[in-house]
């Protein structure tokens, strides 16, 4: 596993998430902001920090088809596809109704000097 240092801390407000495009290999960076269908090599994951403080990670495309999760709602500990109404677990990653059937992946997330730095493997 490899730190990545997505954002600034105060960048992400309780009840808001960023949602960034990861280039993998032994060096994974931020390329931009997520993608339904991204470049060979890379992953779309949304970095959400909850009303209550607490920090998930997990990955931003749904399990059912090609959306965005981070552009559904965030309600508590869930991101609801807005494609196809799916809502998504941010502790497990698991869909929490149909038609998703498959989790999404998940990342540890920890704020290490003001940053969030999530842990991703070089073939997440």
């Amino acid at each position: 596993m490899t730190s990545l240092t997505i954002a600034e801390a105060g960048e992400i407000a309780p009840g808001e998430v960023k949602a960034v495009q990861v280039k993998l290999g032994p060096d994974p960076e931020v390329i931009g902001e997520s993608l339904e269908q991204g470049p060979p090599g890379t992953t779309a994951i949304v970095v959400a920090h909850t009303e209550d403080g607490a920090w998930y990670a997990i990955g931003d495309v749904c399990s059912h088809g090609p959306v965005l999760l981070s552009e559904g709602e965030f309600d508590g500990c869930t991101l609801e596809c807005w494609g196809h109404g799916s809502r998504f677990s941010l502790e497990t990653g698991e869909p929490e109704n149909l038609p998703a059937n498959q989790p999404v992946p998940t990342y540890p997330v920890a704020i290490e000097d003001g940053q969030v730095v999530i842990q991703i493997g070089e073939n997440t």
